[in-house]
C-alpha cells in the first residue's frame, strides 16, 4: 500500500515499492529510466532526498531535456545537495543540448550525461541519481539511446519505471546483466498523463519565466568559437559557455549584423563567456513559446 511521506516541496503518496528500494543500500550511478509521464521525476526527488540520509552529499543530474525539473528547457543540470532543500535545488552545472526532444540530439545528450557525470565524481558525491528523457521506443532509437548511455555511465543501478512491456526491449539483457541490479517498478497510482499541449506550455512558461528578466546585450562574435553560426536567425536559442562548454546562461538571438548578435539574455556579465553554440530550437522571445 502507498504511504504519505513528506518531501521539501510537499506530501506525496509513496507505494510500497519505492521504500523497498532500501536508498540506504545504493551509492555510485542510479539511473532511472521510464517513458513520458511515468513518474520518473517524483521517484527521482524521493529518492534524492532519501540518499541524502545516508550520503554527505549527492548528486542530481537531471538528463530529461523536454520537461526538466531543475533548469530550462533543452539543457542538462547537475545539482549538488548536502541537506534537503525547501523547493528544487539550484543547478552547479548546466550542459546545453539546444532541442527538448532527444532525436536528432543523441551525440549531445550523451556527452552532456557524461561531462555532468565527471563534475559530480570531481565533487566527491558518492551517490548520484540520473533522471533521463521518456524516449524509450526502440523503433524512435530510445533503446539505443538508453543502452548506450547505461554502457557509458556504467551505474550500478537501473530503476525502471514501466506500465505494461513498453521497456522490454531494454529490461531483457539488463536482467542479466551481472554489473547492473536492476529494479523494475510500477508507476505510483496518482501519475497523470499530460497532453503534448500541455507539455508545451510547460516548457514555454519555463522559458517565460527565465527571460523574464533578460536584457538586450550586444556580443561581438570575433574571437570566440561560434558552433552553428549558419542558424543564426532571430528566435534562435543559444547558450553562452564558459572555458570548459558549460552553459554561463542562455539568449534568444534578436538579430545580427556581420561579427555581432544581438541577444535577450538573464547574464549579468559576458566576461565569463568563452564560447556560443547555438541549438535546434526557435523561441517566441515574449510567449516563450516554440516557434
Amino acid at each position: 500500500m502507498a504511504r504519505e511521506e513528506e518531501m521539501g516541496s510537499g506530501w506525496i503518496q509513496v507505494p510500497a515499492a519505492w521504500t523497498a528500494l532500501e536508498p540506504e543500500r545504493l551509492v555510485g550511478a542510479v539511473m532511472i529510466i521510464g517513458a513520458t509521464d511515468s513518474g520518473k521525476s517524483t521517484l527521482v526527488r524521493w529518492l534524492a532526498e532519501r540518499l541524502l540520509v545516508c550520503h554527505g552529499r549527492m548528486g542530481w543530474l537531471d538528463g530529461d531535456i523536454g520537461q526538466s525539473s531543475l533548469g530550462v528547457p533543452s539543457t542538462m543540470s547537475l545539482a549538488m545537495l548536502d541537506g534537503v532543500p525547501e523547493g528544487l535545488p539550484r543547478p552547479r552545472k548546466s550542459f546545453f543540448v539546444g532541442a527538448v526532444s532527444p532525436r536528432g540530439h543523441m551525440l549531445p545528450l550523451l556527452v552532456g550525461t557524461l561531462r555532468l557525470r565527471q563534475q559530480a565524481t570531481a565533487a566527491g558525491v558518492t551517490a548520484l541519481v540520473v533522471d533521463t528523457t521518456g524516449l524509450v521506443a526502440a523503433e524512435a532509437g530510445g533503446g539505443a539511446l538508453k543502452e548506450w548511455k547505461i554502457e557509458l555511465l556504467q551505474p550500478q543501478t537501473v530503476i525502471a519505471v514501466q506500465a505494461e512491456r513498453e521497456l522490454e526491449h531494454l529490461l531483457a539483457p539488463l536482467r542479466r546483466d551481472r554489473r547492473i541490479t536492476l529494479h523494475v517498478l510500477e508507476p505510483a497510482a496518482a501519475v497523470r498523463r499530460r497532453s503534448p499541449e500541455e507539455r508545451a506550455a510547460w516548457r514555454a512558461r519555463l522559458f517565460r519565466d527565465y527571460f523574464a528578466g533578460g536584457e538586450t546585450v550586444r556580443m561581438v562574435l570575433r574571437g570566440r568559437p561560434v558552433y552553428g553560426l549558419e542558424k543564426a536567425v532571430p528566435g534562435q536559442l543559444l547558450s553562452l559557455n564558459d572555458a570548459e562548454g558549460f552553459s554561463v546562461s542562455l539568449g534568444i538571438i534578436l538579430g545580427r549584423r556581420g561579427e555581432e548578435l544581438e541577444i535577450l539574455t538573464p547574464a549579468a556579465d559576458l566576461r565569463q563567456v568563452a564560447g556560443v553554440r547555438i541549438g535546434d530550437l526557435r523561441l517566441d522571445p515574449g510567449t516563450g513559446n516554440e516557434i
